[in-house]
């Protein structure tokens, strides 16, 4: 059943056509329903590289199914302030010495909905002071874990409905910095 998900997950990100740069995108991105930049991806383009959002803005990636290749890279929310909503993307091949998505130094964020697998580290990261909700995910092939909460932000993380699998560990709580 696990392959048959993961088959299914991996059917639905499949890009159709065209490239783009992830961080470009953001860029680009205007401000939209409340949001200091609103970014609505097209499922039809695949999304390289990593991508840090705005220090003391609130983001939104709706990504509609997107693919979002990382490369090796990261989506980076940190610093006080700044507030993250990461919606319907399917995140892959995220940064071998950390987490695809990294919410850290008291950031806000919402990742939800989305399809993060063939990560190189942990799939989501959230650390130092950062307050998290981590629910409704399908978190596939991490080299560690799929979600990482370290001892200063484990208190600030929900975590629901979320199906973590083929990974070293689903959940670390309470990690010692």
């Amino acid at each position: 059943m696990r392959f048959v998900v993961f088959g299914l997950a991996l059917a639905l990100c499949a890009p159709l056509a065209g490239a783009k740069s992830l961080e470009q995108a953001y860029n680009e991105a205007g401000p939209g329903e409340g949001y200091d930049k609103l970014l609505v991806l097209d499922p039809n383009v695949t999304y390289t590289g990593g991508v840090g959002l705005l220090q003391g803005k609130k983001s939104c990636i709706r990504g509609n199914g997107a693919l979002c290749d990382l490369q090796n890279n990261q989506v980076f929310i940190a610093q006080p302030g700044t507030e993250a909503l990461i919606t319907g993307c399917c995140i892959i091949n995220g940064t071998n010495a950390d987490a695809s998505i990294a919410v850290q130094d008291g950031a806000k964020a919402t990742i939800d909905g989305n399809t993060i697998c063939k990560n190189g580290a942990d799939a989501v990261k959230v650390w130092d002071g950062s307050t998290a909700t981590v629910k409704n995910n399908i978190l596939y092939g991490s080299s560690r874990y799929g979600i990482t909460a370290h001892q200063n932000s484990y208190s600030s993380v929900l975590i629901l409905y979320n199906d973590v699998y083929n990974t070293s560990g689903n959940y670390m709580y309470f990690c010692p910095g």
